[in-house]
Parts: structure tokens; sequence; C-alpha cells
């Protein structure tokens, strides 16, 4: 499959994008050879990448690398933002994005000390394992088991309120933060907010194409540059390919997904914490974001 985010952008999105963009985009990315996704290289340039957009992060009190149990007891690695103020503090905990199968502790490191400086917060950021070699939802399995654990010992671990835990994500780590909050709520976790950015909610497994999805900003920002169809649908067969192709693990493995692959599918939108939902103009998961805001609303919200 070629890369084809490098791609020259396509005349019907033109007039959706910023001429700054436009003019970046064509001077250094638009003529970039195209070529086969190497999901090794994808992940060596990822969080570099992700990085360019952002103006630079102040300084935090402390920043230092620990270890909390994920699905099954499993160690995974997260990373704390202290502020410079004195404890103990609210936490945010945050989930990078990445299509499931990107990202890591530096994907999102530059946020993390805005919130950490700007809100006067402690962030945790959750290095969840990824597809294709742990299966989906691994993710979300991972990351609450995390949020478990940080409300349980976050108090003396790292000097956090447990009684103030907010969410939050980006694409993929949007949808964890969503799907979190409905574990949470049924734990009886408290989250006092959940704030994220473009997730992505639908089960784009179920359509071939585009034009076969019920949202007009796929269909619109099919071709669109950076994130469009051809790329998400490369992420979604990463994530199904994680599974076993048959027997009884794969059987396991497909009711353990549960209704995550849609997270419209979730059976209670009631008493969830307040929740803040970004979505992008040019982004083809947009509509979809925006469907799930209803939901929040018809809940309750």
């Amino acid at each position: 499959m070629s890369h084809e985010a490098l791609n020259p952008i396509y005349p019907d999105v033109l007039p959706y994008l910023d001429p700054t963009f436009i003019k970046l985009y064509n001077e250094h990315v638009a003529n970039t050879p195209a070529g086969p996704i190497d999901l090794s290289v994808l992940r060596s340039k990822y969080s570099v990448l992700y990085s360019y957009g952002t103006g630079p992060a102040p300084d935090c009190g402390r920043i230092y690398d620990s270890e909390v149990p994920g699905q099954n007891g499993d160690l995974i690695p997260i990373r704390v933002y202290e502020p410079s103020s004195p404890g103990p503090w609210p936490v945010h905990v945050d989930f990078h994005g990445g299509g499931w199968g990107l990202g890591d502790l530096d994907t999102e490191s530059h946020i993390c000390k805005h919130i950490a400086v700007k809100a006067n917060v402690v962030v945790i950021d959750v290095a969840y394992r990824l597809v294709p070699e742990h299966a989906f939802p691994i993710g979300i399995l991972d990351s609450f088991a995390a949020l478990q654990h940080i409300y349980s010992k976050g108090a003396t671990e790292f000097q956090i309120d447990p009684a103030r835990i907010s969410l939050g994500g980006v694409s993929a780590g949007g949808n964890i933060a969503l799907i979190c909050a409905h574990l949470a709520r049924d734990a009886g976790i408290p989250l006092r907010i959940v704030a994220v950015g473009t997730p992505t909610i639908d089960d784009i497994s179920r359509y071939n194409r585009a034009s076969d999805s019920p949202w007009p900003s796929m269909q619109e920002m099919e071709h669109a540059p950076t994130l469009n169809w051809g790329r998400l649908k490369w992420f979604d067969n990463l994530k199904w390919q994680s599974l076993a192709s048959e027997g009884p693990l794969r059987e396991s493995q497909v009711a353990a997904v549960k209704w995550y692959a849609n997270a419209l599918q979730a059976p209670d939108f009631t008493k969830l914490p307040k929740t803040v939902i970004y979505t992008a103009g040019c982004d083809p998961l947009r509509d979809e974001g925006e469907a799930y805001a209803r939901k929040l609303m018809e809940g309750g919200q």
C-alpha cells in the first residue's frame, strides 16, 4: 500500500485548508516519492513528526518515568509530569494517539508539559501496549488498569488527590479516554472531566469504501492530507490483524472486543463525567465524534 499521505493534495480538499498549510505541504511534503508503509519506520519517526506543529513547552517542576500494572498485572511504562507547586495535586491521565499501533511516552510530551504547568496538575502519560504485537483492545484494557491503579494507589505513589481525576487523549487516545469514562463510572471511580480531541469512534471495518460510511466528513475528507480514508483503513486493518486468525483464541479475543470497536454502541450513556470533545473541520473523523457528543447529551450532559 502506498504512503498516500505523501501524495499531492486532492483538488476537492483544497477549499477546506488554510493557504499557509497548503504552501508548507506543497513545498516540503507533496513531492516526496510514495512507497510502502513500514510500521517500524513510522514508529521511529512518529513522535518527532507529531511535535512539529507545537510551540515550545514550558518546564515542569519534575518529570520522571515509572511503571504501573496494565492488563493482567503486566507492568506498563508511564511518565509523570509534576508542576512546581507543592502537592497533593489533581491528576490528568493522558492516552497518546497513534492508531493503536504507534506512539510512546515521547509522542505527547509537549502536550503533557503544557497541561501540567498551565492547569497546575500532575499529568500521567500512559504507554499502553500496541497492536499488532498485542491483540486489540489491549490499549483500552491497559489504560483502564492504569487508571484503576492511579485511583487506588496514587495518593501515596504520586501525591495526587484521587477525588480530582481527569482523562484526555487525541485520536485513538481520545477513544481510550471516552471508553475508560464508561468503565470508571461502572467501577465507581469518580472523574471530574474528560477532554479529548478528534477521537476515533466508529468501527470502519464495516465499510469497504469511504462512500459506504454514513458520515459526510468521511466522504468529504476521503483524500485529506495526513489523515484520510486510506490511512484510516490501514490502521484499522492493523488493529484487526492483531487477533488470531481462527480457533478458540480468536473467539476469546473477539469476545473481549465487546462494544469497544464502536463507542456509539456503549450500552449506557447516563451518569458519565462532564466531557469536552474537540473535532476538526478537515478531519474524516469529525462527524462520528460529534455523533458521540450527541449521545452524551441524550444521556443527560
